[in-house]
């Protein structure tokens, strides 16, 4: 049944439209959707609606009927998922345990943070288990040749392990917003693939200066395409992205200097280009060269607002001897 497509559900074509243009194909899809609530604000329809979405898969179920309440996430009829370490503890615990396949993490923090390291051992974990994986690095961050120098000095890599990685170069904003639209027919192309990483992707929207309508839509496109990569395809999706300084009055606020506000260091990007309802997000605060805490911004079932407190957990880089192609990297 969990295979089946949604327009067997006899949708309103409405409803079946705003489904499909965000990834949602089949029933399996929504049982990840995260709640109505947020499935709700994601596709712009009617709270309303969502119920009669969610009521009309249950229907269809042949196993004998188990009824969860509608404020409760459709992610908890899903079986439970392998977790894969960042091989950091602190984060590691920030995400349940590690981060499963069909999430998303978005890593931010200043330079000189190892967000990428927690990208590229995320890498490590799935190659480990013999995955395949999709690199894409935005700003020249992570060679070819390294990503192979890690992956040859971690023990118990499969032999093909260098195989297992697709390495992609983008330079340029229109060149990101293509492969977002090439993104579903190249999953296609190589179904194996459950893992894709889009390193310093920040980076591409410094240049050039874009209008709010533009950024927007940018925005929209991105978070279509992984949003139905991480759930038709049940791909991972990990993004690293600097910070920048947004100021807020004492209620988190949009504000000014003239209105008492105070600069914060926020996520380059913010929220708008990420789907709620299976996203983490979190920055690391850098106390010295090789610790420091990392902060859960949001997850698929928790929204902070600006000002609110957050859970926090210490990180400390303790690189091995044998990953010196890390050590070299992660010094820069």
């Amino acid at each position: 049944m969990a295979s089946r497509s949604l327009i067997s559900l006899g949708l309103p074509k409405a409803s079946l439209v705003a489904l499909t243009t965000y990834g949602y194909e089949t029933i399996q899809d929504l049982l990840t959707a995260g709640s109505p609530e947020e499935l709700s604000t994601q596709l712009k329809i009617p709270i309303s609606e969502v119920h009669k979405i969610f009521a009309s898969t249950q229907k269809l179920s042949a196993a004998p009927a188990v009824t969860l309440p509608l404020t409760q996430s459709a992610a908890a009829m899903a079986q439970p998922t392998q977790k894969f370490s960042t091989r950091f503890s602190g984060i590691d615990q920030l995400l349940g345990g590690g981060i499963s396949l069909g999430q998303i993490l978005e890593i931010s923090g200043p330079p000189g943070c190892p967000k990428e390291r927690v990208a590229i051992n995320i890498l490590t974990s799935f190659v480990e288990v013999g995955e395949h994986v999709i690199f894409v690095d935005c700003q020249n961050m992570t060679s070819p040749a390294t990503i192979s120098q890690v992956l040859k000095e971690t023990p118990n890599m499969p032999h093909n392990c260098i195989q297992l990685v697709r390495y992609t170069k983008i330079q340029t904003l229109p060149e990101l917003i293509m492969f977002m639209y090439k993104l579903p027919s190249l999953l296609a192309s190589q179904p194996k693939t459950t893992l894709l990483i889009l390193n310093s992707i920040s980076f591409l929207f410094q240049f050039p200066r874009l209008s709010i309508a533009t950024r927007n839509d940018h925005f929209e496109r991105i978070m279509q395409s992984l949003t139905k990569a991480s759930a038709s395809r049940n791909v991972t999706v990990v993004t690293t992205s600097q910070l920048a300084t947004k100021v807020l009055n004492a209620d988190g606020s949009p504000g000014t200097f003239d209105t008492g506000g105070i600069g914060v260091m926020v996520p380059q990007l913010g929220s708008a280009y990420l789907p709620t309802g299976r996203t983490y997000r979190i920055i690391l605060c850098p106390e010295g060269p090789t610790s420091g805490t990392a902060k859960l911004l949001a997850s698929p079932s928790l929204q902070l607002k600006p000002g609110q407190t957050t859970e926090r957990q210490p990180y400390s880089i303790a690189s091995p001897s044998h990953l010196s192609a890390l050590s070299d990297f992660y010094s820069a």
